[in-house]
């Protein structure tokens, strides 16, 4: 998670949408204490201004919530975070598919490239062979 972010999207964007995937994974469990805003700041090689501004737009979209003196929590609504493991997939499928048509390639010939790639994968998710 450290560093590594995409110039093409503001980085507080980026952070908002790695907290929620973690969220939706169960990385990060409801009703979990988040760290500081100064330790997640290094934890992501960011400006703590810009942890607090992903912070903030999180608990304004609902999957975070502060408790006056003891800091920031991950919802304990179980509703909102099964909606979040739903849609996460979702978006990633969305933003691939989106990425082999800028590539270039037929929409109708994803599925079987997907598939061919699947094949050659072992258990642990390891690309095999070619």
């Amino acid at each position: 998670m450290r560093g590594d972010f995409d110039n093409n999207q503001p980085i507080y964007q980026q952070i908002i949408d790695r907290m929620i995937a973690a969220i939706a994974k169960g990385d990060l469990a409801p009703g979990a204490k988040v760290a500081s805003v100064r330790d997640l700041a290094l934890q992501h090689n960011v400006n703590p201004n810009t942890m607090q501004k992903s912070l903030a737009k999180l608990e304004e979209m609902g999957y975070l919530y502060t408790e006056r003196t003891s800091g920031r929590y991950v919802t304990q609504n179980l509703a909102v975070v099964e909606q979040l493991a739903a849609r996460v997939p979702e978006k990633i499928i969305g933003d691939f598919v989106a990425q082999m048509i800028d590539f270039g390639m037929a929409a109708p010939d994803i599925p079987g490239r997907v598939s061919d790639y699947i094949e050659r994968m072992d258990y642990n998710g390891k690309n095999i062979g070619n």
